[in-house]
């Protein structure tokens, strides 16, 4: 199989992830070009289509118009900075993923990552955690102020808590000033590449598809989120919000830690091949 990258279409913190990828590749007998239109598959850094990754959205879609596959390698979830989501086609769960078999079980504890257990005692706030616009993820959706709104209305049907919105860090929004809403000012991290605070000590935590609905059920708080996402078997309805709680999360988590990969592990192919398996 040829598969081409896109060297100036990555994240800036992405290249020796990058070179694992074309490593791992390269073992699996698979030919590795730059900037090719006409291979017989693509990669791409993240689905987020801006800045240095704008171009990438017409890389996809024209690989997608000809049905041929998109590898996306995005920053982790369950340990940023040293493990690398590597899917096909999308980044949430409408990606394909090949985590449902073949499946070690001591995976977790062999990458360091525990539940935490359900948090009996949380704050009493609802947070809303929003994401990027740009994104793929949030393709067919309206804007996120509006996104934001429509929620409240639908937690207000079922719960009085306060609640406390977090915007997207690079994607803000116009804050709300309801009684009852405050907005958080998300603070980046020191001595990090763009990782910023986040709590999850709230009542119940909503988001969409993105991180925080996977490091929330971690965390030992409840999630609603919605199908898209990879924490959507772990998630309750929105009027089970102030009884909230976690279902077992052992299953689902063995297959949340075969979607994320060390950069040794690219580099000997294990995703590479897993994704290409029929």
């Amino acid at each position: 199989m040829k598969i081409s990258y896109f060297p100036n279409q990555i994240a800036l913190n992405s290249d020796h992830v990058i070179k694992a990828f074309i490593s791992g590749c390269n073992t699996l007998g698979h030919e590795v070009v730059a900037n090719s239109m006409t291979a017989d598959a693509a990669v791409i850094w993240s689905v987020l289509f801006q800045g240095r990754m704008f171009g990438n959205q017409q890389v996809y879609e024209n690989y997608r118009k000809q049905n041929k596959p998109v590898f996306v390698i995005e920053v982790g979830s369950l340990k940023r900075g040293h493990l690398w989501k590597i899917s096909l086609n999308n980044i949430n769960r409408l990606a394909t993923w090949k985590n449902e078999k073949d499946l070690n079980l001591g995976r977790p504890a062999m990458l360091g990552l525990f539940l935490q257990d359900f948090r009996q005692i949380r704050a009493e706030t609802i947070l809303i955690a929003t994401q990027h616009e740009r994104s793929l993820q949030w393709k067919g959706n309206p804007p996120v102020h509006q996104w934001v709104r429509d929620t409240i209305s639908e937690i207000r049907k079922y719960s009085d808590r306060p609640i406390v919105i977090r915007p997207h860090p690079r994607y803000r929004i116009p804050p709300i000033f309801d009684k009852g809403i405050t907005t958080e000012n998300p603070r980046p991290l020191p001595d990090t590449y763009s990782e910023y605070d986040i709590n999850f000590n709230h009542h119940c935590v909503v988001n969409f598809c993105s991180g925080p609905s996977v490091q929330a059920p971690i965390f030992g708080t409840p999630i609603i989120c919605d199908q898209s996402s990879l924490a959507y078997p772990v998630s309750i309805p929105f009027d089970q919000i102030e009884s909230a709680f976690l279902p077992d999360r052992q299953d689902w988590f063995v297959k949340l830690c075969h979607t994320e990969w060390t950069v040794e592990e690219i580099a000997a192919g294990i995703p590479i091949r897993r994704l290409l398996e029929e």
